[in-house]
């Protein structure tokens, strides 16, 4: 799910318990989107915890039910407005900040339900981590584990029409405009350069562990 989509859902939700005395045209044109595709989120919606109908009798829309997690009673809606707020913070040039921020946000979709944490942990990667930094979310999740551990890895890279595969020890991330850096040593970067993370296709763990340590 992208950030467009994510937010799109979010203003749904505020709008019905704002106004509820919209109708769906009303609705689709405030959004400017299709009837069927407002349906299609209010399906999507429904299956997140979140359920409302059009009640012609009342004059709008009337709220069935909405999902509250244990997480000190967390709603839907907030939790939506966390991770476009997470979303946000990658737009800054602090990793640290955004990578916190990412991590508490994990924890909080690691306590939600099991029919729903799945829907969030990929929303999580596709809003914050996909979109938002421009990377892949498993090769992220990699080399942070790789420079934790302070091993080599081998770097899958996009070269337009080809790939290429480097071998690299990753000391750091950086955060830049938006956009991730790793800093490594090894092939064709010498002992020290840069690879923009929106190349990076797949990060594959070497059998040789290194302690810097030592």
């Amino acid at each position: 799910m992208n950030s467009r989509r994510l937010a799109r859902l979010m203003d749904i939700i505020c709008d019905i318990k704002a106004h509820p005395r919209r109708n769906p045209d009303e609705m689709c044109e405030r959004l400017q989107i299709s009837r069927r595709q407002f349906y299609k989120d209010r399906d999507e919606l429904l299956a997140m915890g979140f359920g409302f109908h059009y009640s012609r009798g009342r004059g709008g829309f009337v709220l069935d039910k909405e999902l509250t997690f244990n997480v000190n009673g967390l709603s839907l809606a907030e939790l939506f407005a966390l991770i476009l707020a997470v979303r946000e913070l990658t737009r800054l040039s602090d990793y640290s900040l955004a990578m916190g921020a990412l991590s508490g946000l994990r924890t909080l979709v690691g306590q939600l339900p099991s029919a729903v944490r799945p829907w969030f942990t990929e929303a999580v990667d596709g809003v914050v981590v996909a979109d938002g930094f421009g990377c892949d979310p498993q090769a992220l999740s990699d080399l942070e584990e790789a420079i934790t551990g302070e091993w080599p890895v081998v770097l899958v890279v996009d070269q337009g029409q080809s790939e290429d595969r480097l071998n690299v020890e990753p000391k750091q991330i950086y955060l830049r405009e938006g956009s991730l850096f790793l800093e490594a040593s090894g092939d064709k970067l010498g002992e020290s350069g840069l690879v923009a993370l929106s190349r990076v296709h797949r990060v594959i763990a070497t059998p040789i562990f290194k302690n810097r340590g030592r």
